[in-house]
């Protein structure tokens, strides 16, 4: 007989999509990939998706992956533009993994904030992201939905990331420099160069200003919604938690009752065994007819069976109790 094999946790990607990117191409249509590592040490740890040619500010992939989880704390993803230089950072993000792990059945589909290199939200990407054989995770089965159910997920800078993020945009404005330097020498001289870099800075600006208005009402319509599903999983917390206060009143009453029932059957077990002899009247006792009780030194008759109320006095509670 073979002995059970270790399941190893991992994690299931699917890079379903992005939007509202900002547009780093000067000319044409920005070429978008995904990328993602678990380890930024290793930069040879990075798996990407296909290049979607010409999409410009709103790439799709629809690509999946499967990666070994070893304990990480979080998704660093980049989306990148494809250059025949060196590819332009469009956007990064981390992505914590707790909030995958205890989602139900480990299972998130979400829409992620995405951040500039500078480190300004603008943009989103839609993963589905699923943790298997994580110890303590929500084993609840969740089907993986579909990218038009997605909700919004949290996600984060992370100093290294950012510090990577940046040397990689230095290193692409110093190849994009080398070479418009060079090529503006070769075909229009310095001069044209330098009325090109200027229309080039002003056009930047101009863009600046329109990307960081959009940033602004993108930030206000995300906040918004953050704050709408906290409060829907604030509400959900207490409804569980009033539920679970529920649920342990009512076995602490059950057990309470089943006691109950128990003194009486042993009550009742003394009495028949006695030969019906009188005992003290219980205010909360249960009796069943013919049972005799001992009330302010005179006795009384049950006549119908009941479990006793404080109110129902043997010299008030004529329809069930007669002097014996």
């Amino acid at each position: 007989m073979l002995a059970p094999q270790h399941q190893v946790p991992t994690l299931s990607i699917i890079a379903h999509s992005a939007s509202n990117l900002k547009d780093v191409e000067s000319f044409g249509k920005q070429d978008p990939y995904f990328r993602f590592t678990l380890n930024l040490e290793n930069p040879k740890s990075f798996q990407k998706t296909f290049v979607h040619k010409n999409a410009g500010k709103n790439p799709v992939w629809n690509q999946s992956f499967n990666t070994p989880l070893n304990g990480e704390q979080d998704l660093f993803i980049e989306i990148m533009d494809e250059e025949n230089t060196t590819d332009a950072v469009i956007a990064f993000a981390a992505i914590p993994l707790n909030q995958v792990v205890h989602a139900p059945g480990g299972n998130l589909n979400a829409i992620f904030p995405v951040y500039t290199p500078d480190g300004k939200q603008n943009g989103e990407v839609t993963l589905t992201l699923t943790a298997h054989n994580v110890p303590g995770q929500d084993s609840g089965y969740l089907a993986a939905g579909r990218q038009e159910d997605a909700r919004f997920g949290i996600s984060r800078i992370v100093d290294v990331h950012l510090k990577r993020v940046k040397s990689l945009k230095n290193k692409e404005k110093a190849t994009d420099a080398g070479f418009a330097v060079a090529g503006g020498l070769l075909a229009l001289g310095a001069g044209l160069l330098a009325n090109k870099m200027n229309n080039d800075h002003n056009k930047e600006e101009q863009a600046k200003k329109n990307a960081e208005l959009e940033q602004q009402q993108e930030r206000e319509r995300f906040e918004d919604e953050k704050r709408r599903l906290e409060a829907e999983q604030a509400k959900f917390q207490a409804d569980q938690e009033a539920y679970k206060k529920q649920q342990e009143q009512n076995q602490y009453n059950q057990h309470n009752q089943h006691e109950g029932h128990h003194e009486h059957h042993q009550h009742h077990e003394e009495h028949n065994h006695k030969g019906h002899g009188r005992r003290e009247w219980d205010p909360v006792g249960s009796y069943s007819a013919g049972d005799k009780v001992e009330y302010h030194g005179r006795g009384y008759i049950c006549l119908q069976g009941h479990v006793s109320n404080p109110t129902w006095e043997p010299t008030v509670a004529t329809s069930i109790w007669r002097a014996d």
